[in-house]
């Protein structure tokens, strides 16, 4: 929604003064924002400001990321919301978008496309814009921003203007792409950093690397459920199936793992081989259930998903497979571990390697999830004794 507190230069009437307005405002006061909604929504109000009738502006934001190919952060006239929608590579490969400016300006190389949608001898192949001429829209332009990374950003605008826009607004727009893209540049890394740190580290630890927790030996005394599970036979299984096959089994098993531990505050420390860590902090005594019920319901639904997936399997004519789980509670050390060049995030201490015995004595024991005594002890669950064992 247009600021009615801004006040600048017309863009028809100087576009000079219009131009410079907006220009210091990028180079003194936009570098300060954090997120790209505050940018997308700033930059809207000023070129409606500037007497450019913008009324829908995208900004697209195409980027390295293990699970989408990019985001978009939408504008609309009318509202001072930012939506943001995430563009999974599945998503890319929809006619939809590969019939698109989107995948000109990705794939082709173009650096900008406008669309006259007012006017009859202008081209509307593509079927977004049909959707933006029947929403009244008179014109529309994409355009490529420039970047030092392998990063693609591109924006994209419409107006309802009868004859379009004007030379001078579309004058506008284009010098203030440099700007655009230097911000853009910037924000794009910083989000891409964090997201791949939460992607590969996990969201805690990745956070905690952001603010400069990065030292060697660095670590600190948490107290903590340990959630470790590993996959029964996974090594006959290497020896036995192809390449392919065992990559797309591991992931099937770490989605029936990883998402009912993550959903329930659970933190993924790691992948090892078939195996998965991760934990449940708490700080305070009357927090010590709570973690405990997380964790036992985050194993619960794992075991289910498994039982889901091997009836998939077994339809498939494919081997099914086991789980094991362990879970124990108490004070681990949380930190970075490793090699001066090579860091790990990661908890270590008796309560870790004690996790990791218990859950070897799931398979001799029959039983797919087992507590220790100190997890049972505090867990309001109820549970079956079976023994004292040698650890």
């Amino acid at each position: 929604m247009e600021d009615s507190r801004l006040s600048l230069p017309n863009v028809n009437d100087d576009f000079e003064a219009a131009r410079a307005a907006i220009v210091d405002w990028y180079v003194n006061d936009a570098w300060r924002y954090r997120h790209p909604h505050s940018l997308t929504r700033e930059t809207c109000q000023r070129l409606n400001a500037a007497g450019v009738p913008i009324h829908v502006f995208n900004a697209w934001v195409m980027t390295l990321h293990p699970n989408y190919f990019g985001v978009v952060h939408a504008w609309q006239q009318g509202s001072e919301e930012i939506t943001t929608q995430v563009a999974t590579h599945e998503m890319w490969n929809t006619p939809l978008v590969q019939d698109s400016p989107l995948a000109v300006v990705r794939d082709d190389g173009a650096s900008a496309i406008r669309r006259k949608l007012c006017d009859p001898a202008w081209p509307v192949e593509y079927a977004v814009l049909e959707e933006y001429a029947a929403d009244g829209s008179t014109d529309y332009v994409a355009m490529r921003l420039p970047s030092r990374s392998n990063g693609i950003y591109m924006i994209s605008t419409a107006t309802r203007q009868p004859g379009g826009f004007t030379t001078a607004e579309l004058r506008l727009i284009d010098a203030l792409v440099p700007h655009m893209a230097r911000l853009t540049d910037i924000q794009a890394l910083n989000y891409l950093a964090t997201t791949l740190l939460d992607t590969y580290v996990g969201k805690d630890a990745g956070e905690r690397i952001m603010v400069g927790n990065i030292r060697r030996g660095s670590v600190e005394t948490i107290r903590a459920v340990i959630w470790l599970c590993d996959m029964r036979d996974f090594t006959r299984l290497s020896d036995t199936l192809p390449s392919d096959k065992l990559v797309a089994l591991l992931n099937d098993y770490f989605d029936c793992v990883g998402p009912p531990v993550r959903a329930r505050g659970g933190e993924i420390l790691k992948f090892i081989g078939d195996a998965m860590l991760a934990i449940f902090r708490f700080e305070e005594d009357t927090a010590r259930a709570a973690a405990c019920t997380s964790a036992l319901d985050a194993a619960n639904e794992a075991v289910a998903l498994i039982d889901e997936l091997n009836a998939r399997r077994m339809d498939a004519h494919e081997v099914p497979i086991d789980i094991g789980i362990a879970l124990h509670l108490g004070d681990v050390m949380y930190g970075n571990i490793g090699a001066a060049d090579r860091l790990d995030f990661t908890v270590i201490g008796p309560a870790v390697n004690l996790a990791a015995r218990i859950e070897g004595l799931c398979r001799p024991l029959g039983r797919r999830v087992l507590m220790s005594e100190a997890f049972a002890t505090v867990s309001n669950a109820t549970h079956e004794p079976l023994g004292a064992h040698t650890l």
